[in-house]
């Protein structure tokens, strides 16, 4: 395991690489919207709900009406679509969980299962916000529902780091561990990471972090919780919890410092 030197040696090259944030806010709009198809098929329409293995889109006919086609889930490669302006006001660092879960609830609801990243990182901040709440078995829920309806895919990840958060409000330390390292070390090895892998890799190290706070390795905690504000920042909200954190080990441990 390594995280101080392969991180320093690609600091400089990921602070130019990466200049977006994870999640974007913008109004949607029937242009934003696009299918691709596995047959390589470009749809463009509003797509407005997934249900039954379905997307439906919505569009204008050439005679200025309006028609709503339902695609398969298993013929779309990938998605383009703007990002509700709901999702990105709930992102904000201090957002309540009962924010969350009023503005999240619904569109998870309306678009679970659509292969697009912010629809995931929803779903992993709604179930976040339900175990905040006190509500663990709603959050287990909707990361079983992650895993159901990405299976195979990198987004299955979403779900373990969440997981692992749990396994660790409930003490389970090693269970944590077991979960987050794999990414960990993926991460590592990882110099230019997409923007919404440096979110999940964000979340595996900030649970890494408190695991390692745990094993009274607070230099090695503090290093993890400054790897999310320094490479992993794609996600504001994740990295004000990464400042919070690292801020409670130096109160804790004055003079502490990473080599």
């Amino acid at each position: 395991m390594v995280i101080g030197s392969n991180i320093s040696r690609c600091l400089v090259r990921l602070a130019i690489l990466f200049s977006g944030v994870f999640l974007l806010g913008a109004a949607r709009s029937m242009a934003d919207d696009q299918i691709t198809k596995t047959d390589g098929t470009v749809i463009a329409g509003q797509i407005i709900s997934v249900a039954d293995g379905q997307v439906m889109v919505q569009s204008t006919t050439s005679r200025g009406g309006i028609a709503k086609v339902p695609y398969a889930l298993t013929d779309i490669k990938s998605v383009t679509m703007a990002v509700p302006a709901a999702v990105t006001t709930v992102s904000a660092p201090g957002t309540s969980p009962a924010a969350v879960t009023a503005a999240l609830e619904p569109l998870v609801k309306q678009f679970a299962g659509l292969p697009a990243d912010w629809v995931v990182g929803a779903m992993a901040q709604l179930a976040e916000a339900y175990s905040a709440q006190g509500q663990g078995d709603k959050a287990a829920a909707v990361y079983n529902q992650i895993v159901q309806l990405y299976p195979g895919s990198s987004f299955e990840n979403v779900a373990k780091a969440g997981k692992a958060e749990m396994s660790l409000k409930a003490g389970k330390i090693d269970e944590a561990l077991a979960a987050v390292q794999p990414m960990v070390d993926k991460a590592n090895k990882d110099i230019a990471p997409s923007p919404s892998d440096g979110a999940l890799y964000a979340k595996a190290f900030l649970v890494y972090g408190q695991v390692l706070e745990k094993q009274n390795k607070p230099q090695q905690a503090l290093e993890a919780y400054l790897t999310v504000k320094t490479m992993f920042y794609q996600n504001p909200a994740l990295v004000d919890q990464a400042e919070q954190l690292a801020k409670g080990l130096r109160d804790r441990n004055p003079g502490i410092g990473v080599d």
